[in-house]
């Protein structure tokens, strides 16, 4: 595997940024602390002498250990139990500038991904890039208290955060290779396996679930590989002719997309694109596919342990694939031809991001060829039509990311910043 993410990577640019006072592990304070709301008994924010070292999803003090951003891999020693997420304001989010490429250059940073992610009181996020970079810097904030935490530097390229409790995941790139790292309980490692390099990654509590391609070939063979924390190394789970992608896991099961039936076997432009869903049962270690006419990816699974949904093309569709698809959900242990159609979405032009299922709720962005940009939400339980979350249409949107009781989109108003936009769900 190429690039091991050793503790010594980026070394002199975080000894600068130390003797700067902005070194990964300081807490830095870019907007006032806010309360995290703790129910009777709630306390007003930590005091900011308490550096993240240690943050955990319940919005607690952190401990001083001078732990660096990056350590070297094999880490660990967090608490097998973090507290509970506390809920925080929605309006915590607001005004927190993030960099979405996408928008800012007109090439995806990283397609379907939005380049944050909350879970709890915590919100992991690409910051804005500064003048000579490529990219912006991973930072890992506290919306209870405002403070933050460096987890990657903009030399990394990080992109596709994601959350669970005290564990983050993302991509980043390390010697020219994409690579995936894993931060819990202070330390960060890279995830390894056995393949060439990985990414997509995706994380559920104990486990991390990544694509894995076996060789440099980025249009090549993939698998689906599951990292437990705590292991050495990442194991395969899933592989077959052609590209297995896009997974994402919860407490019980892994969903990803098949492309082996397809004619060139893996996701590209091409209209002719064939996929399945196949679902793998953690606890039996057993794929099962899901068959169903056409074209099925970017599985998700967030509303409950017997639910999947994903995006249809079928049985034809665009190019950009991105600019209109069928978003269905269904039953994991039931027959994909009785899947539902949750929503019809169209997004005529970029950004490009996958819709979210997380709980009782499914969200997305509509961008009609002919009118303004919206927030649209429908329960997972299509008990109800799709409407409109209130206050966003003059923004240009860029795609959802949501705990069990805030849903962020970036928003931008003509000429303005991109900035986040909290919604309380």
């Amino acid at each position: 595997m190429k690039g091991s993410g050793s503790g010594a990577l980026n070394t002199s640019r975080l000894e600068e940024e130390h003797r700067q006072g902005r070194a990964a592990g300081e807490a830095v304070f870019p907007i006032s602390p806010r309360p995290c709301h703790r129910g009777p008994s709630s306390r007003r924010g930590w005091s900011g002498r308490f550096a993240l070292a240690l943050l955990v999803a319940g919005c607690s003090p952190a401990a001083v250990d001078g732990s660096p951003a990056l350590l070297p891999d094999g880490g660990g020693g967090a608490p097998a139990a973090p507290p509970s997420p506390a809920a925080c304001d929605a309006s915590a989010a607001d005004g927190v500038a993030v960099f979405a490429s996408s928008v800012d250059t007109g090439a995806p940073q990283a397609p379907g991904a939005p380049p944050y992610a909350i879970d709890g009181c915590l919100l992991a996020y690409v910051a804005p890039r500064e003048a000579g970079d490529a990219s912006g810097a991973l930072r890992l904030r506290d919306l209870g208290t405002g403070e933050e935490l460096l987890l990657a530097p903009a030399a990394e390229t990080p992109r596709r955060p994601a959350l669970a409790g005290d564990v983050v995941v993302w991509e980043a790139t390390d010697q020219g290779a994409r690579v995936v790292r894993v931060r819990r309980g202070g330390q960060t490692q890279t995830i390894r396996g056995p393949f060439d390099h990985a990414g997509e990654p995706r994380v559920e509590g104990d486990a991390v679930v990544l694509t894995g391609w076996l060789t440099a070939d980025e249009s090549g063979d993939t698998d689906v590989f599951l990292y437990e924390l705590g292991q050495a190394e990442a194991v395969q789970i899933a592989s077959g002719p052609g590209q297995q992608r896009f997974p994402d896991i919860s407490a019980t099961h892994v969903a990803f997309a098949d492309f082996s039936e397809d004619p060139d076997g893996r996701f590209d432009e091409d209209a002719r694109d064939l996929a399945d869903i196949v679902v793998y049962d953690r606890r039996t270690r057993r794929a099962v596919p899901r068959p169903r006419e056409g074209k099925q990816s970017f599985p998700m699974l967030g509303a409950g342990e017997r639910v999947v949904a994903y995006l249809e093309w079928a049985p034809f569709h665009p190019e950009p694939k991105y600019e209109q698809f069928d978003l269905r959900i269904g039953d994991i242990t039931a027959p994909a031809d009785g899947d539902a159609l949750a929503a019809s979405i169209e997004q005529s032009s970029r950004p490009y991001v996958l819709p979210e299922v997380r709980g009782e709720l499914i969200e997305w962005v509509e961008r009609p060829a002919d009118g303004n940009a919206s927030l649209r939400r429908r329960p997972a339980d299509l008990s109800a039509p799709a409407a409109e979350v209130p206050g966003l249409s003059a923004f240009e949107l860029f795609g959802p990311s949501a705990s069990a009781t805030i849903t962020v989109v970036a928003a931008r108003s003509p000429g303005g910043e991109l900035e986040l936009r909290g919604v309380a769900r």
